[in-house]
């Protein structure tokens, strides 16, 4: 066997035991993820309900600590004019525009966001033919905001047209009448808005359309909420400590209800991360020195291709 032949040899060789250890690591790799996916399926079910119930208790609780807040102000002013002399309607509305100006301020920000968006951004939207499931909610609480009976990808396609998108519906959006959501139009947002996924930075991620969608979803919603907590009422002075008695036991309830399903999702959590991290010491133990011979056979064909005896190789080669 000649030099240029054992060259040849050792080459094929070398390149053998490389594709070998990379065959090695992408079988590791392959059983790491399957078994890795295995232990999310069995706690993503787990997990998921009570994310969501904790999700909607804080957000319950948010409306009930600003209801608090509405009935302590009212129940002031009440008491420091008189009971006869009080009227909701005109002395509080101050103080109601003050509470409404938070979410009157999400609302500019939402219609910023959208009017930002950029053709791309609905071209891409338009190209699905099974959108994620955020973007389809997205969009079905748009089509319900605009009172369609029919809320289909196919049925919302039109709105997302450069031309009626942008010249239509931005403008109709920044004018949208906040103050004309009925209890049934909430009930129906209701189910979408709860979810702990519908947020602008999480939808966005899905689309970024959605995202500005959402944000202005969202924004509406929580407007028509505060609306509800500081609409004018005829009520006496025991009306209103009856209603703060009310509200204060119902946040203390939700507390309660959101601290048991916050423990249990922390157990379950710490378990999850701590079986996830035994998972990927184990790998560990076996990749770490299946790379690093995969390093020294990469370097050794290295060293073998660019030998001297290539270049004398090529060369007869060529001659």
């Amino acid at each position: 066997m000649g030099a240029d032949d054992e060259w040849e040899q050792e080459l094929k060789e070398a390149e053998d035991n490389l594709n070998l250890h990379v065959k090695e690591l992408g079988k590791l790799k392959t059983e790491y993820d399957h078994n890795l996916n295995k232990l999310v399926e069995s706690y993503y079910p787990k997990m998921k309900p009570l994310k969501a119930q904790v999700y909607h208790s804080e957000q319950v609780s948010q409306l009930l600590r600003k209801e608090i807040e509405w009935l302590k102000m009212v129940l002031e002013k009440c008491e420091t004019m008189g009971e006869g002399n009080f009227e909701e309607a005109r002395h509080m509305d101050a103080e109601r525009r003050e509470m409404l100006s938070g979410a009157e301020a999400m609302f500019a920000q939402a219609v910023e966001s959208l009017q930002g968006l950029k053709k791309e951004d609905l071209a891409v939207m338009r190209k699905y033919e099974h959108p994620p499931r955020l973007i389809l909610e997205t969009m079905e609480a748009v089509m319900i905001l605009r009172g369609e009976e029919t809320h289909t990808w196919e049925d919302v396609t039109f709105l997302l047209c450069d031309t009626y998108f942008f010249a239509f519906f931005v403008s109709k959006a920044k004018s949208y009448d906040k103050t004309s959501l009925t209890d049934e139009t909430l009930e129906k947002l209701k189910k979408i808005v709860v979810s702990p996924e519908f947020e602008p930075n999480i939808v966005a991620e899905a689309s970024v359309p959605c995202g500005a969608m959402c944000q202005w979803i969202r924004a509406l919603y929580e407007h028509a909420q505060i609306q509800r907590i500081t609409a004018a009422k005829t009520r006496t002075l025991i009306d209103l400590h009856d209603g703060l008695k009310r509200a204060e036991e119902g946040l203390r309830a939700k507390h309660d209800e959101s601290a048991g399903a916050k423990q249990k999702l922390e157990f379950l959590e710490k378990e999850f991360e701590q079986r996830r991290g035994d998972l990927k010491d184990r790998y560990d133990q076996t990749m770490n020195p299946l790379q690093e011979r995969f390093l020294e056979a990469h370097h050794h064909y290295g060293e073998t291709f660019c030998s001297p005896r290539r270049q004398r190789y090529a060369a007869g080669g060529a001659g």
